[in-house]
Parts: C-alpha cells; sequence; structure tokens
C-alpha cells in the first residue's frame, strides 16, 4: 500500500520540522516502511516490534477513510511556502532555521511577545515558546498561569486563551485549575 506508506513518510518529516519527538518521527518511519509490506494488515502490523496501537489505530482510519487526520493537522502545521521542500530536504535542518525566524520576528530579546500571529502555523509556534515556561502535568491556578503570561504579552487572558485552545493547557471546566499536557 504505497499511499499508506507515503503518508506515513510524510508524517516523519512533518514530525521532525516541528521539531516534535525523535521517537515519534522513527516510528513514522518505521510504520512508512511496514505498510510497504503489509499494507492495511493489522493483524501483520501488530506483530511488528515498535508498531503500537496508535500507528494501528492510524492505519484502521486509513483503511476506513482514506486519509490519517494526524497527517492534515500536521500539514496545517508546516507553513504553505514551506511545504514542498519539507518532503524534497533536511526537514529537522528547515524547520529549526523557520522556528529561530519565528522567535526572532515575534518575541523581543527579554521573551515578550511583541505581536500575536495570525497565521495558525506561525501562532502554534510562538505558543509553543510561551507554554515551554510551564512545567508538564503542574496545576496551576488561574493566577498562576497569569502571572507568567503578563511579562510576556499585555493581553495575558487572550494567550491564556490560545494555550487552552492550541491544546498546550488543560483547563478545567470552571476554570479553577490549568495544566500543561
Amino acid at each position: 500500500m504505497e499511499e499508506l506508506s507515503r503518508i506515513f513518510k510524510e508524517m516523519a518529516d512533518l514530525t521532525d520540522f516541528i521539531g516534535d519527538s525523535p521517537f515519534k518521527s522513527r516510528t513514522y518511519r518505521l510504520a512508512s516502511e511496514v505498510a510497504k509490506m503489509h499494507g492495511t494488515d493489522t493483524d501483520k502490523l501488530s506483530q511488528v516490534k515498535g508498531i503500537g496501537k496508535a500507528i494501528l489505530e492510524k492505519t484502521v482510519e486509513y483503511a476506513n477513510t482514506g486519509k490519517i487526520k494526524k497527517h492534515d493537522d500536521l500539514m496545517k502545521l508546516v507553513p504553505q511556502d514551506f511545504l514542498s521542500r519539507v518532503f524534497e530536504e533536511d526537514p529537522v535542518l528547515l524547520g529549526k532555521k523557520w522556528r529561530e525566524d519565528v522567535k526572532k520576528r515575534y518575541f523581543r530579546i527579554d521573551g515578550s511577545l511583541k505581536t500575536i500571529p495570525s497565521k495558525f502555523s506561525v501562532k502554534f509556534y510562538v505558543l509553543r515558546e510561551i507554554s515551554k515556561h510551564f512545567k508538564k502535568n503542574r496545576v496551576y491556578t488561574e493566577k498562576d498561569i497569569n502571572s507568567v503570561l503578563s511579562p510576556i504579552y499585555p493581553d495575558h487572558v487572550e494567550i491564556r486563551r490560545y494555550l487552552v485552545d492550541f491544546g498546550f493547557l488543560e483547563r478545567k471546566a470552571d476554570g479553577s485549575a490549568y495544566k500543561k499536557i
């Protein structure tokens, strides 16, 4: 199943570009190779060391719909003018250069944000940088969140909302607690 193999290969390159875990991109590359041999046969795929539940679910999703939502989501995180280059050049180096350019363009030397970008892909990276100010799985109050965000951007409420909307922070329904995912 060449198409499924291509999608997993692209997911690996896109994951490398965005600077996500190298383990994820390695798993997608393995899935790409395995899909060449076994297609959507989940019984055979499940026998391969390194192919876990997430890859099996994506394979079933592809078999049922002809696409993988995670692939579509990753494509949105790469600016249009970089998209074709990601698959032709070194996605790790290309992504690193792009993220450095975004940091220079949107952040001041003191780490404060100049402006909130309107492009989805750029906004994602800006928020990802801001989310680094929070510890994973630690519970924060709204006051804690605001005290971290206030020096970064005057409208810290907007940033807080975006961090939740983009999935960098989880918010309790009543707004009493937040946690970095």
